[in-house]
């Protein structure tokens, strides 16, 4: 199997087309003609994951953030951010990224933070569109503190930020993967008791919470690392390849 044959079976799922106009999904850096060997699936273009890929003979790593974003307006191997694009170039390694396309796609990352929540009755919460950015559905009642910890520990988070009424009883939730903040107001329109998300700024998570919504916020990583494992799973049943992932876990925060 050529890696563009693994390629097109992922965006039969995940079409490049649902991705936002200001996204990069699809092939980032490579040849999709080499034969595939093996897979590295991570959130991000990380060093570290590099490396493993090198390690377990992976030739394609396929990531949920795209690599490269912005215009490019030169390349300096002594930068750190393309030192990374260096190693995959000498390691003939592809990179694919998929995105808002991955986010909005049925069985996507939405869907599947839904279920890991438990979510029932699971519909999309962006109003109008269909395949849309988020979801949301019914839950057994439950009180803020007791939901909080329960997407702690499903999502394996290290701490969640909760903003609102914490007397609140939830029978209605809402989530997103990585920043949602742009359906605050969807979530008004249909009667939404809480959402998760993360990358809350804090006078939005104010007059939204002054709003009467509650917004648990776990943090950018852990509302969507989860995804890489869902790949994993969808990917072994694509190919004869091995697929490994590589997860740098929630670093980048600090809580003392």
């Amino acid at each position: 199997m050529e890696i563009r044959e693994l390629i097109k079976k992922l965006e039969e799922k995940y079409p490049l087309d649902l991705q936002e106009q200001w996204d990069n999904s699809g092939l980032q850096i490579g040849d999709p003609r080499n034969e595939l060997k093996n897979v590295m699936i991570s959130l991000d273009l990380e060093e570290e994951g590099i490396d493993e890929a090198i390690k377990n003979n992976c030739n394609l790593i396929v990531t949920h953030h795209p690599y490269i974003f912005n215009d490019i307006r030169y390349i300096d191997f002594t930068d750190k951010f393309y030192s990374r694009l260096e190693k995959v170039i000498k390691n003939d390694i592809s990179v694919y990224s998929m995105h808002t396309n991955l986010d909005k796609a049925n069985d996507g990352l939405n869907d599947n933070l839904a279920d890991i929540l438990g979510l029932k009755n699971t519909e999309i919460l962006e109003i109008g569109q269909d395949p849309g950015l988020g979801r949301f559905g019914d839950i057994d009642e439950i009180n803020v503190q007791s939901l909080a910890k329960n997407i702690k520990e499903k999502l394996n988070a290290r701490a969640v930020i909760c903003y609102g009424d914490m007397n609140k009883k939830i029978k209605r939730l809402a989530v997103c993967g990585g920043a949602g903040a742009e359906l605050f107001d969807d979530c008004l329109k249909l009667d939404i008791d809480a959402i998760v998300t993360a990358d809350v700024k804090y006078h939005e998570a104010m007059d939204y919470s002054d709003k009467g919504l509650l917004i648990i916020d776990p943090g950018h990583f852990t509302s969507e690392n989860h995804i890489i494992y869902k790949l994993q799973d969808l990917i072994s049943k694509m190919t004869d390849s091995k697929i490994y992932t590589y997860s740098k876990e929630d670093t980048f925060r600090t809580f003392i």
